[in-house]
């Protein structure tokens, strides 16, 4: 009996130092196959959306803000009316230039009338050349005073026409700054005049974004990318590299260049200017590489090698030196020192 429990104590010894042994190699736990897929790699760039266009509408005449016809996010047309203006005093003008406008037109209708007059009474002796003279001058006087009347008429009108703000662009407003009652100010005073409204143009829109100057080299234009903002988590949209500042900037000593991505997505229009975004910009992509899950690797200085299970079951392992390429996440593509079906140790 006692050599018998002796026996079994110096088994599970001997199982127990195997596994012991086999934890120290590396082959128990868990692994992963090396297999051959896609990778691409991405640079990130972060940074907001922003519209194509973007404008500060002002009035162009001074008064009292009479009715506002919009409100913040609203969808606007081009020439659609934003914003009206007091506009009686002007109307009044404008009748008072119309009358005017009458009476100079009268005045040259009987200017021209007594010129004619003159020349017939000239060519019959009956006048002298003075007087045909002095008539030809108050006609050209009155034309000259049918000509002001109808500037200043069409001036007045003009004027008139500028109560009625419209929009300058088909887009989305983006904050109306006044209020109906306010008293505006016309751009051409010194201050600029007083700020009605922001408009944004989005039938196009694209997110500016920074990209840190050690990845800057991998970026090119017409590069695809996806974007990604908070307000839409759990969507993508697709859009492609537009345009590269040629000059950084320098943030926290650190230089970033700014990309642009023009949002090429059809359900674009679900974006707003100023949201938050990231843009995943694929620069570069292996169709069939070597795969490996990255917490295969390990790092000793700068040398980066994987444990390789070998034998039945993973019985033994061997440490081999590795050489990579594309980090996707939490895959890796393998470079040298891998074959496809070979299986590698996981932390």
């Amino acid at each position: 009996m006692f050599r018998r429990q002796l026996c079994n104590i110096s088994v599970l010894l001997v199982a127990c130092a195997a596994a012991c042994t086999s934890d120290d190699a590396g082959t128990v736990g868990t692994t992963a196959v090396v297999e051959r897929g896609r990778i691409q790699r991405i640079v990130v760039a972060t940074g907001t959306i922003e519209p194509s266009r973007e404008v500060e509408v002002r009035s162009r005449i001074p008064g009292i803000i009479e009715a506002i016809h919009v409100a913040d996010n609203d969808v606007v047309e081009r020439g659609q009316p934003l914003i009206e203006i007091e506009r009686d005093l002007l109307s009044s003008q404008v009748r008072e230039a119309e009358a005017a406008l009458e009476e100079a037109r009268v005045q040259q209708r009987f200017a021209e009338i007594d010129l004619g007059r003159s020349q017939e009474l000239e060519r019959g002796g009956a006048a002298s050349q003075s007087r045909r003279d002095d008539a030809r001058a108050q006609y050209e006087r009155a034309t000259a005073g049918v000509a002001r009347a109808s500037a200043q008429l069409e001036t007045l009108a003009t004027q008139l026409s500028y109560a009625t703000v419209r929009s300058p662009l088909a887009g989305r407003v983006l904050q109306v700054h006044v209020e109906e009652g306010s008293a505006v100010s016309p751009v051409t005073a010194v201050t600029g005049g007083t700020l009605l409204l922001s408009l944004a143009a989005t039938d196009r829109l694209h997110l500016e974004g920074l990209v840190d100057e050690n990845e800057i080299a991998r970026v090119k234009p017409e590069q695809p990318a996806h974007v990604r903002t908070e307000a839409y988590a759990d969507r993508i949209f697709r859009g492609v590299v537009s345009e590269i500042a040629p000059l950084g900037t320098r943030i926290q000593n650190v230089t970033y260049f700014e990309v642009k991505i023009e949002i090429v997505d059809a359900d674009a229009q679900l974006l707003r200017p100023r949201m938050s975004g990231d843009a995943e910009i694929v620069t570069e992509v292996v169709e069939q590489a070597l795969i490996v899950p990255e917490t295969a690797l390990r790092y000793r200085g700068e040398q980066i090698f994987v444990e390789v299970s070998k034998g039945p079951r993973g019985s033994r392992s061997e440490e081999r030196e590795v050489d990579i390429g594309i980090v996707e996440d939490d895959r890796v593509q393998v470079l040298r020192g891998l074959e496809e079906g070979e299986v590698v140790t996981l932390k």
